[in-house]
């Protein structure tokens, strides 16, 4: 790889000018107004497009989100699936361009949902071109100055995504070292704190040990300067240093003035001063784990074993009977990609240690998390005895106990007001879905002629994608029966009940379910609290369609 051209990047190196994904206003103020405070969208000139890909799918419009001294980014709008993406084009030679083709390869079989996209790549007489996804919020890196000070539950949630992603890519068989693992080639979407790995450009797949010499210095382990060679675990050391950025706001071996005394420090073991500054004992350890010699040092998976990184579960009391001595329960794994598990209790003849001793047994909990399990189901066993009938406190406290069964009452009779309506629905939906699609597929034709008529006519691109997608003309046919119900819904309630009762009501199958509950739990919604928490503009980042976000609201606040 040494003495050719990186594929574009999708970050910036420390002292660049170059970023690739920029959001919209720090495009538009680099290009309009680069010395104001406040940018004027208003005075933004027409987007148009200026150039086709080969196969005519990608239009580059005339709006660069950033520039280098090989390269420029575009942004670029696939007309195929009416979504912006990213129009890089690198300066090479057609050679040059030849002798990436590993480097190529390796791109289009990398898909997970903490990977930026790439979607398409071509030689264009002295540049290569590649097509790839548009992230909209900068950097890891300018987010966290733009933060300033993250909390611990920040700093999880994007260590947990970046881990993922390293996961997905060190899982290859062989496995894929990234290489060059740093805040600046980890990219945010910043309106639901989606997180990506960017910058595979030179990516490699591991056969055997690899010696080329290539990254960023403060976070290349010690043993990419050797001739030894190294393994997939650089990678882990580099996200030690991303960690120890994200935790401390500084780069690591700041105090360093260059890469000569970077490198002294690296091979001599010495950490960078900043390290010192970590307060967090759990944190710290992570780090240090990180920063080990190659052969000690923890893998991926390992990380995201550790208690700071799993999410602790919670214990939920669903429902108990008039006397209290039957209880349903739900451990919730808040966070993590697993089911929620419900289970019953009998507080006469069961103990919390018994009944998880069995759920570990049963392999149905990890075993890790014995003594927190039970000491929540002791909690709640508490404070069931403090309002039981015919103690001091549950005498005094009547009304209390009062409250809570009118609650579970109340939730119990939405429940079944809910599968007689869904029932009544049924029957009806059938036959508005059949002359509902029948509008869809002519609408869908109409957009699709339209849009190709528009772009040979070289139309601004704000006017040729009027409808966004496919979804935007669903959304508008349905858009005067939304599937509404007011019923109060526990914020306590699993997630997938939620999405389960929307899907049955709308007569959507269990695989389009499951799908819409696979994304709301990668975005860590594991209950309708979380659901409920969301600000409008975090709905668009949960990855559901704008019909699916329209009848989730409907079903939690009822028709606007």
């Amino acid at each position: 790889m040494e003495g050719r051209p990186r594929l574009p990047s999708y970050g910036t190196t420390r002292n660049s000018e170059y970023q690739y994904g920029v959001s919209r206003d720090y495009a538009i103020s680099s290009l309009v107004v680069p010395n104001s405070e406040h940018i004027d969208l208003s005075k933004h000139s027409t987007e148009k497009i200026i150039e086709l890909s080969p196969n005519k799918r990608y239009a580059k419009l005339n709006c660069i989100l950033g520039k280098g001294a090989y390269k420029v980014v575009y942004k670029a709008l696939d007309r195929e699936e009416g979504y912006e993406v990213a129009w890089n084009g690198c300066q090479t030679s057609k050679a040059e361009y030849m002798e990436l083709n590993d480097e190529i390869e390796i791109l289009k079989r990398v898909r997970h949902p903490n990977i930026i996209n790439f979607h398409d790549c071509w030689y264009n007489n002295t540049e290569i071109v590649f097509i790839t996804e548009l992230m909209t919020s900068g950097t890891l890196r300018e987010y966290i100055h733009k933060l300033q000070i993250l909390n611990l539950k920040i700093i999880k949630r994007w260590s947990r995504q970046i881990l993922k992603g390293l996961l997905y890519l060190h899982s290859h068989v062989p496995p894929i070292i990234h290489r060059d693992i740093k805040c600046d080639n980890i990219f945010i979407n910043g309106a639901h704190g989606e997180v990506k790995i960017g910058d595979l450009g030179i990516a490699k797949m591991k056969k055997g040990k690899n010696y080329t010499v290539i990254g960023t210095p403060e976070f290349m382990a010690p043993e990419m300067y050797d001739e030894k060679g190294y393994s997939e675990k650089v990678d882990v050391y580099a996200f030690g240093m991303c960690l120890l950025e994200m935790v401390t706001g500084e780069y690591p071996y700041s105090e360093c003035k260059n890469a000569a005394q970077v490198y002294k420090k690296v091979t001599s073991g010495i950490k960078p001063e900043c390290l010192d500054k970590v307060t967090e004992p759990q944190v710290l350890d992570i780090i240090n784990n990180c920063l080990l010699p190659e052969n000690e040092r923890w893998s991926v998976q390992q990380l995201l074993e550790t208690p700071f990184l799993l999410a602790e579960p919670e214990v939920l009391l669903l429902s108990t009977n008039d006397q209290k001595n039957h209880l349903t329960m739900q451990v919730v794994f808040k966070g993590m990609d697993r089911l929620s598990v419900k289970f019953e209790f009998n507080v006469d003849t069961d103990t919390a240690e018994d009944v998880v001793n069995e759920m570990i047994e049963e392999q149905v909990i990890p075993e890790r998390y014995q003594q927190l399990i039970t000491s929540e189901i002791n909690r709640i066993l508490r404070e069931l005895n403090k309002y039981a009938p015919g103690t001091e406190d549950g005498k005094d406290d009547s009304h209390h106990i009062w409250k809570r069964e009118t609650a579970m009452e109340k939730e119990l009779a939405a429940a079944d007001d809910r599968a007689l309506e869904a029932e009544r629905r049924a029957f009806i939906l059938e036959q508005q879905l059949a002359e509902k699609e029948r509008k869809l597929e002519n609408e869908k034709m109409i957009f699709s002629n339209s849009a190709a008529a528009l772009v040979e006519q070289d139309i601004p691109s704000t006017q040729v994608l009027k409808k966004s997608s496919y979804n935007d003309i669903r959304e508008e046919l349905t858009a005067e029966e939304p599937y509404s119900f007011r019923e109060d819904i526990s914020n306590d309630r699993p997630i997938e009940d939620l999405v389960r009762d929307v899907c049955i009501n709308s007569n959507r199958n269990i695989d389009k379910a499951n799908e819409w509950i696979q994304r709301l739990k990668g975005q860590d919604i594991m209950t309708v609290g979380d659901l409920r928490e969301l600000h409008d503009e975090d709905w668009n980042g949960l990855g559901l369609t704008v019909l699916a976000c329209r009848l989730l609201k409907n079903t939690l606040y009822g028709k606007s």
